[in-house]
Order: structure tokens, then C-alpha cells, then sequence
């Protein structure tokens, strides 16, 4: 039996209640501040032990307590998640801002050379193998000088480095992946495009020909910082000595990784990436010719109209290049796109005709796709 409550006793003063919201945010940020500190002196102890500075695995252990410690509290997990990156995120700069050169050798596990490295998700790969412990070069003639080492081409590449990575735009990959190959060198080479068919054929054939070659789609933007919860596929175009070497490079990373055939890859692509882009895009086409204006459609918006617009928005910024890229050169999306306008066409139907059970039955059998409980990620 809960405790009794006397219906003379006052009300709880409003202000009052303020007052101690406002005393638990400072104590909040006070206990902030306390952990970036740490997380500072935890940077100084890793420059000392030339380790580096991003820990995978831990930050995924942060990610998983948070959403323990709030989901006890009620908190829904995709908002506990977002706040537990933050802190991960804030932890990784003031150790990056805080951390000194440390002379003398690094303990490395190889050399990895990123062909396009000055690119958005160049500096990102870039900078993710630098701190899983491994030398960095670039291939990119936007490098900034005084960077990390360079070289002028790729033939200069396959002479130094174990592994190469091609960052490098949908429509330009083939050319270099073709006098890459050319030069027979050893090293494990593998491309992070989010089609393959521009160089489906080129791997294959290097596969038959024994060389060391997979291919890799990051399923994330080069805008995520943490990677707990994050896909990784590794694509194989048939020498599972490459693919077991590309998956080891990303083991420790928290990303959950699946294998995928080079024949399977684009078609299942269309279906997610390149659907979910057409939806946003859509959704901006659309908005587009709406005779409202900004301000009338934010004082009207609703809940899913910011997430949806959030959405879209992150597809806007990242540029037209690479989304039109995705669409135009997967083989697939022309399928994709007419399987689009029939579900527009079945959707404006029964709505049109007011038919409950089959609305209910196609809203129904779309979420059975959906993994349950799923939130968005952003990048």
C-alpha cells in the first residue's frame, strides 16, 4: 500500500521544482566535465603507451551501459544510444586535443595506403586504421601538405604498403582499380563503393587470377564517430583468404559484419540504401513544389515530419554526386524505382477507397521487414 496523501498539505511549488532541476543539471554537468577530464588523463596514458587513441570495443561497452543504465529509467534505447555517443564522441576529442607526438618508432601492423584520402570518407578510413595502430599514407592529390605521408599514384602504393584501399568516386574507381592491378602487386586491395557494378568484372577477374582482392561497403556515412550498433558488409568476389584479411582490419571495431556475395550486393542494395535514398529524395522533390513556405511548414510540422525531415536532410548535405552515383550506376534501381510507383499506385488506391483491412494488412506486412524496435541511426 503507497503512502497516504493529505489532500490539506500545499502544492508543490512550481518554482521550487525548478530549483532543483536546476541544481541536478549542474551536478549533470559537473560529473560531465569530471569525465572529460578523465578521459584526458586516459589520453595522456595512452600517447605514454603509444596506443591508440579510439578503443572500439570499450566504446561499445559505454554505449551498451548507458542504454542499460536509462532503459531502467524508462529512457527508449535509440535516445539512450544517442546521448552515450556523445559522450564517447566529446571523450575522443579531448583526448585528440590533448594528445603529444610521442618520438620515437609507433608500433604498427602494417601499412595502409587510402587512395582518395582526402575525400569525406577517405579521411574517415584514414583516420579509423590510424587508430586501430597501423602507418597511413594517401594516394590524393588534395592531401594537404605537411599531412600524412603521401604518394603521387598508385603504382607508388602497391610498391610500399600491405593494403589498399580504394575511397574513391562510383564513376572514377575502375580506371584506378584497373592500373592498380596492372601492377601485380601482393597487397590485399579492396574498394568501399556502395555499388559494385562499375567494378564487378574487374574483380572477378583478378580473383580467378589468384590475386589478393575483396570489396567493402561501410553501411554509415563518414560522419559517424562511434560504431556500436553500425553494418559493415564484406563483399566477396571469391578468395576468402582476402575476405577473412579485410574482416580483420574491422574485428575490433564494434561494427557488426556480414558476408555478402559480389553477385547478391547490388540488388540487395537497391532494396535498402537505394530505396531508403529515393524515399528521402522523393520526400524532398516533393516538398520542392509545395507552395508553403519554411516557416509555415515549421509551425505546422509534426513529429514524423521532423524525423523524416531530419532524414532527408542528412541525404541534401552529403551531396548530389554520390546519391545520384548510387542511383544511376546500380543496374538495379530501375526495378527498385518501378516497384516504388506500384506501391505509390496500391497505396493511393486504398486510400482512395477507404479499404481498412488491406490498408491494415499492407502497413502489417511492410513492418514484418523491419526489425523490431529498430530506431533511426544517424550517422
Amino acid at each position: 500500500m503507497g503512502p497516504r496523501i493529505d489532500m490539506n498539505d500545499p502544492a508543490p511549488d512550481l518554482e521550487e521544482l525548478r530549483r532543483e532541476i536546476a541544481a541536478i543539471d549542474r551536478s549533470i554537468a559537473a560529473g560531465i566535465a569530471q569525465r572529460l577530464a578523465i578521459a584526458r588523463k586516459i589520453g595522456a596514458v595512452k600517447a605514454e603507451t603509444q596506443e591508440p587513441t579510439r578503443d572500439y570495443e570499450v566504446e561499445a561497452q559505454v554505449v551498451d551501459r548507458w542504454r542499460r543504465e536509462l532503459g531502467a529509467g524508462g529512457i527508449p534505447a535509440g535516445r539512450a544510444e544517442a546521448f552515450a555517443r556523445w559522450l564517447v564522441e566529446e571523450s575522443v576529442r579531448v583526448q585528440q586535443e590533448s594528445r603529444a607526438p610521442v618520438p620515437g618508432p609507433v608500433a604498427t601492423a602494417g601499412e595502409v595506403a587510402v587512395v582518395g584520402g582526402a575525400g569525406a570518407m577517405g579521411r574517415w578510413l584514414a583516420d579509423y586504421f590510424e587508430d586501430s595502430g597501423h602507418r597511413v599514407s594517401v594516394v590524393d592529390p588534395r592531401a594537404p601538405k605537411g599531412g600524412r605521408p603521401t604518394y603521387p599514384d598508385v603504382e607508388t602504393a602497391a610498391t610500399r604498403a600491405e593494403v589498399i584501399v580504394l575511397a574513391t568516386p562510383i564513376r572514377g574507381t575502375a580506371p584506378i582499380l584497373r592500373r592498380l592491378l596492372a601492377t601485380g602487386t601482393n597487397a590485399l586491395i579492396f574498394d568501399v563503393l556502395s555499388v559494385k557494378a562499375p567494378v564487378s568484372n574487374l574483380l572477378r577477374s583478378a580473383a580467378e587470377a589468384g590475386r589478393r582482392v575483396t570489396s567493402v561497403h561501410p553501411m554509415f556515412g563518414p560522419s559517424a564517430r562511434t560504431l556500436s550498433g553500425r553494418n559493415l558488409l564484406i563483399v566477396s568476389c571469391g578468395v576468402p583468404e582476402a575476405d577473412r584479411a579485410a574482416r580483420a582490419l574491422f574485428a575490433s571495431s564494434a561494427l557488426s559484419i556480414a558476408d555478402v556475395p559480389l553477385e547478391r550486393h547490388d540488388l540487395l542494395i537497391a532494396e535498402s540504401l537505394g530505396l531508403a535514398h529515393a524515399v528521402n529524395l522523393l520526400f524532398l522533390t516533393a516538398l520542392a513544389s509545395d507552395p508553403a513556405s519554411p516557416h509555415e511548414l515549421a509551425q505546422a510540422a509534426s513529429t514524423t515530419f521532423h524525423r523524416q525531415s531530419s532524414l532527408a536532410r542528412s541525404v541534401a548535405d552529403e551531396g548530389p554526386e554520390l546519391y545520384l552515383d548510387i542511383q544511376a550506376s546500380n543496374p538495379h534501381s530501375w526495378g527498385m524505382y518501378q516497384e516504388l510507383r506500384h506501391s505509390l499506385d496500391r497505396l493511393a488506391g486504398l486510400v482512395e477507397q477507404g479499404d481498412l483491412p488491406a490498408f491494415t494488412e499492407l502497413l502489417r506486412s511492410g513492418a514484418g521487414k523491419l526489425e523490431p524496435g529498430a530506431e533511426p541511426m544517424r550517422s
